[in-house]
């Protein structure tokens, strides 16, 4: 029996304010405390409307909290701009990535085009994608438009919505920051200038105020590749001296994006896969904020998860959850899982893990024909005759394991495993795997009619220091 893609169309019609306590099969580790917070789709419908796609519900943060006396559970809706316009009006007011808003106000032509040329009309607030910490303290709720939501861990209310294009004026982000050891953040955004789209690279402050939001600092500005064509970087890497940003062929069309809005048509439309061309990396140094000279060009892929990334000898190792195209981003209308979920299973493609070594330094007159990698990996990095280093992934794995996580103590570090959600569609659960990215064994559990999203590792206290490596 192949995967139940009906379980991607469900619809979370009330909250859960009130912990609740859970049945327990199996056990819990006695140490374990504290609380998993999660973000995602989960109110479909408005009203007599529904959403058209798998990543358009309202956010739903979920909340399990790990006591003496057992695990409970909770549930709040993000009270966004856009769930509160959509509630008032009992209907779907708002576009999302496959939904287009529908209009419901009596304004004049020229009083709506005005509107739509506002920044806060063009993006979403829904921010259902993550949970993050910003300024050391401070929880958010994030996607990838640019307004995030501060809320309480304890009762998931939802405090203030923050505009980071007010703040600090940028467009979009990665809704996947690292966090370092101090408590401070980094992220990547995106920002379209004079001179076209670049990437910019921010640090917050580890610090955070009941009343304002923490103020950051530029570290590094990109160019883009493609003038008025950003790619979608949904995460980046980070290791000890360097950021990475791979730069894919999933771009978002600014000019499209505009006319979207004038037109009110879902943000998917604005999305462009651009043929035949390669992922650009972008490699700044932390300290100057400079980007290294030389080019780096891998084939094709389509990523959203960065695994980890570190440097060895004069490389850069980076591993990530890769697939062919961004078809999955189409299929997962809920018209097609309906409609087509007995096969869809057999037309996703269900990607791998690539692992790819940058070289940190070329030398000009290398001949084409030698191989800069001298690590003992498979992966392979060759100079052309235009100056282009062209990289070979290494596959650690034939079958993806999305929403990667691992050891936080080893991230930016040389490392040994992973876990993740198989993106096997054969089975008609949700297998959970260990990776070991040394020799791609792979250990799996799973049970019928369970279904895992997103992992969290937790470290046992007491642990061997190098546990979870």
């Amino acid at each position: 029996m192949p995967y139940d893609f009906s379980t991607f169309d469900r619809n979370c019609a009330k909250e859960q304010e009130t912990p609740i306590s859970g049945s327990v099969t199996g056990s819990i580790p006695s140490w374990l405390r504290g609380s998993l917070i999660l973000n995602g789709p989960g109110k479909m419908k408005f009203g007599d409307q529904e959403y058209l796609h798998v990543f358009d519900g309202a956010a739903v943060l979920q909340k399990v909290n790990f006591t003496e006396t057992g695990p409970t559970y909770s549930s709040k809706f993000l009270r966004s701009s856009a769930f509160q316009v959509n509630s008032e009006n009992d209907q779907i007011v708002v576009s999302e990535l496959g939904t287009k808003g529908t209009s419901v106000n009596n304004k004049s032509a020229l009083q709506k085009l005005g509107e739509k040329f506002s920044f806060d009309k063009l993006f979403s607030d829904n921010a259902q994608v993550n949970v993050v910490r910003y300024g050391g303290g401070g929880y958010y709720a994030i996607t990838e438009s640019p307004f995030i939501h501060k809320i309480c861990p304890k009762t998931l209310e939802t405090i203030r919505k923050v505009d980071l294009h007010k703040e600090i004026g940028v467009n979009s982000q990665c809704p996947h920051p690292i966090q370092l050891n101090d408590g401070s953040s980094i992220n990547v955004f995106h920002n379209v200038g004079a001179t076209g789209p670049k990437y910019e690279i921010y640090k917050f402050p580890a610090q955070d105020s009941p009343d304002s939001f923490p103020k950051a600092s530029k570290i590094a500005s990109v160019d883009a590749r493609w003038k008025l064509n950003p790619c979608l970087m949904h995460s980046f890497g980070m290791t000890e001296h360097y950021f990475v940003l791979p730069e894919q062929p999933l771009t978002l069309d600014v000019k499209q994006m505009v006319t979207n809005s004038v037109k009110e048509k879902p943000f998917i439309d604005g999305m462009e896969w651009i043929k035949d061309k390669l992922v650009k990396f972008h490699v700044v140094c932390r300290d100057t904020g400079k980007e290294l000279k030389f080019r780096l060009k891998s084939e094709a892929f389509f990523y959203l998860h960065i695994i980890n990334c570190y440097e060895e000898d004069k490389f850069i190792v980076v591993d990530l959850c890769a697939f062919k195209k961004p078809d999955m981003l189409y299929s997962f209308f809920i018209k097609n899982i309906r409609e087509n979920g007995q096969n869809l299973w057999k037309e996703l493609d269900r990607g791998t893990i690539k692992r790819i070594v940058l070289p940190l330094s070329v030398n000009d007159k290398v001949a084409p024909e030698e191989n800069l990698i001298t690590l003992g990996s498979k992966a392979t990095a060759y100079r052309q005759k235009d100056g282009v280093v062209l990289l070979t992934p290494e596959e650690i794995s034939p079958i993806c394991y999305e929403n990667p996580t691992m050891n936080p103590n080893f991230y930016g570090r040389k490392y040994s495993y992973f876990f993740g959600a198989s993106s096997d569609m054969d089975d008609s659960c949700g297998k959970v795997a260990k990776v070991d990215v040394r020799s791609g064994e792979v250990k799996q559990w799973s049970k019928d009619g369970v279904y895992a999203c997103v992992l969290s590792f937790v470290a046992r206290p007491g642990a061997p220091a190098d546990s979870g490596r």
